[in-house]
């Protein structure tokens, strides 16, 4: 309603342009949808395409390095494509395919947990007893910086660091999306953070 609101009071110039793109955009996604419900490999294609830089770089965050993360997300796009008939249009495509691409690395991750020894959380303790964490110059450490030192994190910390700051889940959502408490929830995510400042201060972890 919005929009047409919009192009009536603007019937001329880039304003109405641009609610035509607007337009164009979403009946473009509409057609590519539905030729992927028809297992259309070239419309499959144009969506792993538009898609894939920004799912890969939400699997970069949960994962060690980029092959995990490639991995992952390949496998995810797979699940993307096999459940495309699902998809009813209650949310925007690219939410849609997000939400599957988060589950898969979460599912994976889960599977690690349970063989890794680092994420026996409950029993990983990280002290900074006698230390002090400098503060951290914005200047200094950019966004790659950031990334490539939370791949450094354990499996545990990372996933719980990743799901609470960036994703937006509750303690009460990763309590139940990982099979542990809220009380463990809300440590891990104090012991992952400062962890964090350490491996960016450059300290011994």
């Amino acid at each position: 309603m919005r929009i047409k609101e919009f192009a009536l009071q603007n019937t001329y110039g880039t304003k109405t342009l641009f609610c035509n793109k607007i337009s164009n955009s979403l009946q473009k996604e509409a057609d590519l949808i539905e030729a992927c419900k028809a297992n259309d490999s070239d419309a499959q294609q144009i969506i792993y395409e538009l898609f894939a830089s920004k799912m890969l770089s939400i699997c970069l965050r949960y994962t060690r390095n980029k092959d995990e993360a490639q991995d992952l997300m390949h496998d995810a796009f797979i699940k993307v494509f096999l459940n495309i008939k699902k998809f009813r249009g209650d949310s925007s495509l690219e939410t849609w395919i997000t939400r599957i691409v988060i589950n898969h690395t979460l599912s994976s991750l889960k599977k690690e947990m349970k063989r890794s020894k680092d994420v026996s959380i409950d029993d990983v303790e990280y002290k900074l007893e006698g230390e002090t964490v400098e503060e951290t110059n914005d200047s200094d450490v950019n966004s790659q910086r950031v990334l490539k030192k939370m791949q450094e994190l354990p499996v545990g910390y990372r996933t719980i660091l990743n799901l609470y700051a960036i994703e937006n889940y509750s303690h009460k959502q990763i309590a139940d999306e990982l099979g542990i408490s809220v009380g463990t929830s809300k440590s891990q995510l104090s012991k992952a953070r400062r962890y964090l400042e350490n491996l960016l201060n450059d300290k011994k972890s």
